[in-house]
């Protein structure tokens, strides 16, 4: 699904810091974002987070150039 820059920036405020900067895989693909005229994308999908000891999360991400952004 294409996605809109205000919808990338929104995922990115609500990313949790622990997250930023890993190379995580997406569980499952949910859209992408290319500017007009790039060469490359922001690919947005969900990846597993550990919570605590005893439980796991899945968040919405962005990724560009393969880093949780």
């Amino acid at each position: 699904m294409k996605l809109t820059r205000k919808q990338i920036e929104v995922i990115r405020e609500n990313t949790p810091s622990e997250l930023k900067g890993y190379h995580h895989g997406f569980i499952a693909d949910f859209g992408y974002f290319m500017p007009r005229g790039a060469n490359w994308s922001y690919r947005v999908g969900w990846v597993r987070r550990d919570v605590n000891n005893t439980s796991t999360d899945l968040v919405l991400v962005a990724k560009q150039f393969g880093k949780i952004i």
